[in-house]
Formats: C-alpha cells, structure tokens, sequence
C-alpha cells in the first residue's frame, strides 16, 4: 500500500505524536508492548515535520511518554476485560490508536470515536467488524452515546488518553455530566495535565491545538463528580526507560506534588 495522502489540522493532527512514539518504541531491545501495526500505520499516514519539536533528540521524551502511557492505559483496559462479563471499551478521541489489536480480542465490544477527518484516515488503514467499530463524531455531539450496546455500566470502560486537555473546562463538566447521567458506575479512564505543563502549552498553540484545561491534581476530578480510584504520575512509571541522569532528575522532581501532577493516568468510576 502506497503513503495515504492526509492533511490534519487542529486537534486531530496531534495522533500522529503518540503513534510515532508506539512505533519507536518496537526498536527497543525490551519493548514495553508488541504493536507492529504503528511502525505499518506511522509509514502509511507519514510524518508531519512540523511536530518534530515535540521529541528531544538526547532523550526522545515523546516517544518515552508516549509508550510509557499506552502500556499503562492498556494494563487498565486488560484487567476491565477479564473482569467483565460483557466488557465494552470506548476510546474516546481514539486518533489512531491499535490498542484493540494488541489488548482487546476478548471484549464484547471496542468502539473508537472520533472526529470525521480522524475516522475516514482510520478506515483506510483498518478494518471495521461487529466486535470493533468506529464512530465518526465529536465527543461533544452526545448521540455518539446511543451507538453503544445495552450493557449494565458497570461493563462499559471509556478511554479519554491525551483528550480532555483540549477542551474548556466548562465543556469538560458538561461531558463528566451527561456521562454519569447515561452511563452511571462506568470506569473513566482519563489523562489530565496540572499547572506546571502551561510551559509547554506553545507548543501546542503554534500546532493550532491549543491546551485548554489544566487541573491541580486528581481531587479536581473529585469535584466534577467523579470518584477517583487509582492515580498515577506518567513521570512515576517505568524511569528506568529514562536515560540515567533524568532518572535521577525525576526521582528527585516527582517528590514534589507540583511536579508529580504535570501528566496524570486517573482511574474513575462515573
């Protein structure tokens, strides 16, 4: 298959970051997951030169954050699956994430939601069936939510990995809202970023993806109606597949709350 031709503006260009961080991360001698399908996908969609900024030649922090997060949301997603009768997995603002085809055989069944231009690029890399389809809608529009089936909740599990910082925090509320109404006692499964990662927002901005919503730390989640089960700090996780002397840097940063809650996995129940 020949390089597909696409132009991604806004929000959506940003799937190509942790799509290329999956595909380097299968050229470690010790991959954290197997997923030949980013190294395929990555080559198919090409790379947007524009988003070279985001990785650091000497550590290559994209691509370490972005494995160190998909291993993390996976291992999530893995034990909601065999502890279900009937487990349904939503990847909210999915981009172009393969986790189905590493984790998700035995769920019931895997929806990736988003926005048209996200989707259509998918479709032309992947292959709907009845256990793994895609829905083409914002987050926003909530009759995404009459697409799922009719599972008790507690069976549904919703992945919103690197999303809810796009929006504003008002819109954020209103989503949390109409989720607990709809689907109350599910698992929400949610990355948000604290204060201290405003100094990368730039970045972002000049993308024309600008980060919109920005928490203290997890009790944030606590206000808006969620009730929080597990926590971690993406900056906690595996530092051993940080060069040495960042490894050091950030046992010694993340002791400090505001440094620790820059980039949080938050474990919710709706």
């Amino acid at each position: 298959m020949s390089q597909i031709v696409t132009e991604l503006t806004g929000v959506p260009r940003t799937l190509l970051l942790p799509l290329r961080g999956r595909a380097d991360e299968q050229s470690n001698p010790h991959p954290l997951f197997q997923d030949p399908l980013a190294v395929e996908w990555l080559k198919l969609a090409g790379w947007d030169q524009e988003l070279e900024k985001f990785y650091s030649k000497s550590a290559k922090t994209g691509s370490i954050i972005a494995a160190i997060r998909t291993y993390q949301h996976d291992q999530i997603a893995s034990g909601h699956i065999a502890n279900h009768s009937h487990p349904v997995v939503v990847e909210l603002g999915a981009g172009l994430s393969s986790r189905f085809h590493r984790i998700g055989q035995n769920a019931y069944r895997w929806f990736e939601l988003d926005l048209p231009m996200v989707t259509e690029l998918r479709s032309k890399l992947d292959t709907q069936t009845e256990q793994h389809q895609f829905i083409s809608a914002s987050v926003m529009d909530f009759d995404w939510m009459n697409n799922l089936p009719n599972v008790e909740p507690e069976n549904i599990l919703f992945i919103a990995e690197g999303l809810l910082a796009y929006f504003e925090v008002n819109e954020v509320q209103q989503l949390l809202s109409m989720m607990r109404s709809r689907f109350p006692g599910a698992t929400l499964d949610v990355e948000v970023i604290g204060n201290y990662a405003k100094m990368f927002s730039k970045r972002f901005s000049q993308i024309g993806a600008p980060l919109k919503w920005f928490v203290k730390n997890e009790q944030d989640l606590n206000a808006m109606g969620l009730q929080v089960v597990n926590t971690w700090s993406i900056y906690q996780l595996h530092q051993e597949r940080w060069p040495w002397q960042w490894q050091l840097l950030l046992k010694f940063l993340t002791q400090f709350t505001y440094f620790r809650n820059t980039y949080l996995i938050v474990e919710t129940k709706l």
